[in-house]
């Protein structure tokens, strides 16, 4: 039998029913630490629901306060400060930190959605978007689906075309989930509603497999106006996601906010501060002789760089690399020590960038069928090892790996001294190979610098002996001018 309620305690039915709030607007309370989060508990009388939440009773109170705040024009931010200082609550009902804390650093709209399509985090924007309020911070006690009917409803009272903003988040969702998602909506009473999301359900296609996609969202409301929206959505390791920039954001910006998510190795995650760390870093730059930016339209543009990422990341992995921070048309590669293989990290990141450039060539051959164009696409790339500082730091998209230092910097400069599709490496990486892996690696500096013609094999040379110095300053190269490389031109099987 369950322990008895404690006296002054209210059931959250009748809290919202004395305060006219709804239940989206009291769990918003709840992540704001304006109110505790309740107790849940069996009900005192048996039917109905199985568990329900209960309060303190003086919640009434702070919620009524809340709203006279709200008429009296204090933001929601402010108006949590602004009970920092109260006493009311005890200090062990404090609402624990509220995770994915890193969606309020996104500057547009946000949302993530787990495996199942529950909403486990979103920011202020959101809320407002959807919603109609900026109700911030929302920590919600049980996770509301997309395809929730009270979810629905919101929806529905907001705008004239909810069916049309509900239908490229299923297309979507169709990936991680089938139709019975809405067996449970049988139990409702709205059986015109449970009828109109199967017919939407049924409509939409499967969206092949891309680690990110772009649909256009129209938002109309019911007041007559309308807004016009990119619903970009990005997979993760906790599910999905869903970012609403307006339509008229850059492209540039967008696929900005897409970088640097990457497997990360455990070892790494485990730290609790970043440490020096032996790696190999390859950085990777797409070459092409048109400005593609300009040359495609921006779902053309988009759609190349998916398939190059991709491809990419899958080769990273191929040769046990992790992906990092995505840059421009480019990307770098981490390749970490193991124990038992030393310096083997340093022959898979050579071996994993001769694949990328079968990898680039093969697009390269698609697209030049596809656009029928002249363009020809290369990836140019830097190969640099040392000893740089690699941790995990929250970033606007969550948690990742991260480099800091010069070895870095080195490998993508690297990568821009690099052109025509060559491989550039420096002497410590070929240095530090086991003499058997060295054996199978051909390099040198060729006479004419980017050229096809003599190479004096086994060679390194400074950057700075391999440019003019007006290269070296157009090109921004002065930090590597004594950095020691060569040309790395084949790979022995």
């Amino acid at each position: 039998m369950p322990s008895p309620l404690q006296p002054g305690m209210i059931s959250s039915k009748e809290v919202m029913a004395r305060t006219g709030i709804s239940r989206a607007t009291l769990n918003n309370y709840i992540g704001l630490n304006l109110i505790p989060p309740p107790s849940v508990r069996p009900p005192e009388e048996p039917g109905g629901p199985t568990k329900i939440g209960y309060f303190p009773e003086w919640v009434v109170d702070r919620i009524e306060k809340v709203h006279q705040l709200k008429g009296q024009g204090m933001r929601m931010s402010q108006i949590a400060m602004h009970f920092m200082d109260e006493k009311e609550e005890p200090a062990e009902v404090a609402a624990e930190p509220r995770p994915y804390q890193w969606l309020d650093q996104i500057i547009f709209p946000a949302i993530l959605v787990n495996r199942s399509w529950e909403i486990i985090g979103l920011n202020s924007m959101a809320e407002e978007l959807l919603l109609g309020e900026k109700r911030g911070r929302v920590r919600p006690p049980v996770k509301q689906s997309f395809l929730d009917p009270s979810f629905i409803r919101e929806l529905e009272d907001r705008f004239a075309n909810w069916k049309e903003i509900i239908l490229p988040h299923i297309r979507l969702a169709k990936k991680d989930l089938g139709a019975e998602i809405l067996q449970p909506l049988q139990r409702e009473e709205d059986s015109q509603l449970l009828n109109q999301l199967r017919q939407l359900w049924n409509e939409v296609e499967l969206l092949p497999y891309l680690p990110f996609r772009q649909q256009a969202l129209s938002l109309k409301y019911q007041d007559g106006t309308s807004e016009e929206y990119t619903l970009l959505s990005w997979e993760l390791p906790e599910g999905t996601l869903l970012l609403y920039p307006p339509a008229s954001m850059q492209l540039d910006q967008m696929i900005d906010f897409f970088a640097g998510r990457a497997k990360i190795p455990k070892p790494v995650f485990l730290r609790k501060t970043p440490s020096p760390t032996p790696l190999c870093i390859l950085a990777a730059c797409l070459e092409s002789e048109l400005h593609l930016r300009t040359a495609l339209p921006p779902s053309l543009y988009l759609a190349l760089i998916n398939q190059v990422i991709l491809a990419w990341h899958r080769c990273f992995r191929d040769h046990g690399g992790t992906p990092g921070r995505s840059y421009q048309e480019g990307t770098v590669c981490l390749f970490l020590e193991e124990p038992e293989k030393e310096h083997d990290h340093l022959f898979q990141a050579l071996l994993c960038a001769q694949d990328l450039h079968r990898v680039v060539r093969r697009i390269d051959r698609e697209w030049k069928s596809k656009q029928a164009w002249n363009n020809t696409l290369r990836v140019n790339i830097g190969i640099h090892c040392g000893s740089d500082w690699l941790g995990i730091v929250p970033s606007p998209l969550a948690f990742e790996c991260t480099v800091v230092g010069d070895t870095l910097v080195e490998a993508v400069k690297l990568s821009e001294f690099s052109q025509r599709g060559t491989i550039w490496a420096s002497k410590e990486v070929i240095e530090n190979l086991s003499p058997t892996n060295r054996e199978r690696v051909e390099f040198g500096i060729s006479l004419g610098l980017y050229e096809e013609g003599f190479v004096s094999p086994g060679l390194y040379s400074p950057v700075g002996e391999l440019l003019s110095q007006e290269e070296l300053k157009g090109k921004k190269l002065q930090s590597i001018r004594n950095l020691a490389v060569t040309q790395v031109l084949d790979i022995l099987s």
